[in-house]
């Protein structure tokens, strides 16, 4: 009875060790966790955990906003406001210990801060622009759209997402990454393109509506005006990217 025994406690250490050799094995064999890319890629795990908390929380105290990762993105609904994720993540991070102490805190700090003062990275958006006017027979939905197709035209190469926000006037165009190159998102404020609108309008009554809308946006593109931000500082190539889908297909370059 006592080598039945003591061959039953083999057999089961035998299962055990073998098992743990199984698992070991499989952990090897997994892929590595990818490290975070865009907006995140400057948070540690624990700060990644404790910044995306402070911005849920920031809602119960801080006002209804709608955060969109995939953009590097947060929207504020009143007052209206678009805050690059990656700023915040940046200032996040530079808050140390601070900020995975009290991360509600800490966010609503930050986000406070570009909700009072417009800067790189921080588009503020102007309610109830043109309303239910009409401008050069275009609707507040129409010239929307308008300015879409021109910026970021269907199919148009490289663009990884898009969305325009028509009460708030705002459209957001995300480039996709390329090579060792990070996306990168556009952000305009559809009210002072408006405001290029009209003054370029005065300027040449004669003009086709979607020609001088193309031209007022290219303007805006190349100079990085007011009304105008990214959600990280852009490389040559994000503008250059822009302005080439923007141009009619027959004037477009064929990729080299």
């Amino acid at each position: 009875m006592v080598w039945i025994a003591l061959a039953g406690g083999l057999a089961v250490i035998g299962v055990i060790v073998w098992s743990f050799g199984r698992d070991a094995s499989r952990a090897e064999e997994a892929p590595p966790e990818r490290p975070p890319r865009g907006w995140a890629a400057g948070l540690g795990e624990d700060a990644r955990v404790a910044f995306l908390e402070g911005l849920r929380a920031y809602q119960d105290k801080g006002g209804p906003h709608h955060l969109r990762e995939d953009h590097g993105l947060l929207a504020v609904h009143d007052p209206p406001r678009l805050v690059s994720l990656h700023l915040l993540a940046d200032r996040f991070a530079a808050r140390g210990p601070e900020g995975l102490h009290d991360p509600e805190e800490t966010v609503r700090a930050l986000v406070t801060a570009c909700v009072t003062t417009e800067q790189p990275g921080v588009l503020h958006l102007r309610p109830g622009w043109l309303g239910s006017g009409e401008v050069d027979g275009m609707d507040r939905r129409a010239f929307v759209e308008a300015v879409r197709e021109i910026v970021c035209p269907d199919g148009a190469e490289g663009v990884a997402g898009r969305f325009a926000d028509e009460s708030a006037g705002s459209l957001a165009v995300t480039l996709a990454a390329e090579g060792g190159d990070a996306g990168n998102t556009l952000l305009l404020d559809l009210a002072r393109v408006l405001d290029r609108y009209e003054k370029l309008r005065a300027e040449r009554p004669g003009m086709p509506a979607r020609a001088l809308l193309r031209d007022v946006l290219f303007r805006l593109l190349a100079e990085d005006g007011p009304g105008l931000t990214w959600t990280e500082p852009p490389a040559e190539r994000h503008r250059a990217a822009l302005l080439a889908a923007g141009q009619p297909p027959t004037e477009r370059r064929p990729a080299s």
